[in-house]
C-alpha cells in the first residue's frame, strides 16, 4: 500500500501524476515571473533612491534645501547619504522579500569601505535605515529588516 495509506487505481494514479506535473510547471512559471518582477522592483527602488539623491543635491545647490549635505563635511556616513549607501549595499546583496539582520547589513556596509558617523555608529545606522522607503522592519525589536518592492 502507498505511503498515503490509500489504494489508488492505476487510472487515478496516472491522472493525478499528470495533473501534478501540470501544476509543477505552473508553479515554475509563476516563480520565474516572481523572480523577474522582484528584480525589476529592486531596480526601480534603486533608481528612485538615485533620483531622490539628485533632487536633494540640486536643491542644495539652488539653496532650497535646509542644509548642506553632511558628505561635504566628513567622510563618515550619516543622514541621507547613509540611507543611500545602506540601501544600495542591501539591494546589491539581497532581493525583495529577503530578510536581513541589521548587524549583517551594517557589516556589509563597513566591508564595502564605509564608516558610520556619530557617537554610537550602530545607533546611527539603525536610526537611518529605519527611514529607507524600500525597507521595513520584520518584527518588533528583532533587528530584522525586509526588502520591499517599490510602490507606484
Amino acid at each position: 500500500m502507498p505511503a498515503s495509506g490509500l489504494d489508488l487505481s492505476p487510472e487515478f494514479r496516472a491522472s493525478a501524476t499528470e495533473q501534478r506535473e501540470r501544476l509543477l510547471e505552473q508553479w515554475r512559471a509563476a516563480r520565474s515571473r516572481y523572480d523577474e518582477h522582484s528584480q525589476l522592483a529592486a531596480a526601480a527602488a534603486r533608481e528612485a533612491e538615485r533620483v531622490a539623491h539628485a533632487v536633494r543635491e540640486l536643491g542644495e545647490i539652488l539653496g532650497v534645501e535646509d542644509q548642506l549635505s553632511i558628505v561635504e563635511l566628513s567622510d563618515d556616513l550619516r543622514g541621507e547619504r547613509l540611507r543611500e549607501v545602506a540601501a544600495a549595499v542591501l539591494w546589491r546583496n539581497f532581493k525583495a522579500g529577503d530578510v536581513v539582520h541589521y548587524q549583517q547589513w551594517l557589516e556589509l556596509v563597513v566591508r564595502d569601505g564605509h564608516r558610520i558617523g556619530g557617537k554610537d555608529p550602530k545607533a546611527t545606522f539603525l536610526t537611518q535605515v529605519a527611514r529607507i522607503a524600500s525597507v521595513e522592519s520584520a518584527g518588533k525589536r528583532s533587528g530584522l529588516y525586509r526588502l520591499i518592492a517599490a510602490t507606484a
